[in-house]
């Protein structure tokens, strides 16, 4: 198994204390599982929540995968069209595919995003910017 320092454990949404907003409505993302955190995961890890309504266009340099656990979440693509999951359902986003969102209702989700160094380029620029 190697000597890395990671450790199974459980995480909910429901522990989540330090929340980011994104923009100025009322979109909040927690990155649970990351490079700084734990250096050795392959992936980035999070939990959205995304008022009714919140509209966000989506374009990003990495891959990243929406699983909606609560409300319902649209994209709509040029390339794909347009798709609405609902909890219990996963969205694909493919690195550097143009997509935008909106929140159909209150919704909840997690984000998984990799590799973790080109997540971790993408959101210190964002904040720089």
């Amino acid at each position: 198994m190697g000597d890395s320092q990671m450790q199974v454990r459980q995480l909910s949404i429901a522990e989540v204390e330090d929340w980011s907003q994104v923009g100025e409505g009322e979109i909040f993302v927690s990155d649970i599982i990351d490079a700084a955190g734990e250096p050795d995961a392959e992936m980035t890890v999070g939990f959205a929540r995304i008022g009714r309504g919140e509209e966000l266009e989506i374009s990003f340099p990495y891959d990243e995968v929406l699983i909606v656990t609560k409300g319902a979440y649209t994209v709509r693509s040029s390339e794909r069209g347009t798709i609405t999951a609902r909890a219990g359902e996963v969205i694909y986003l493919p690195a550097d595919s143009e997509n935008s969102s909106v929140a159909e209702e209150d919704t909840e989700m997690v984000y998984v995003a990799g590799p973790p160094a080109v997540y971790a380029r993408h959101v210190a620029a964002s904040a720089a910017a």
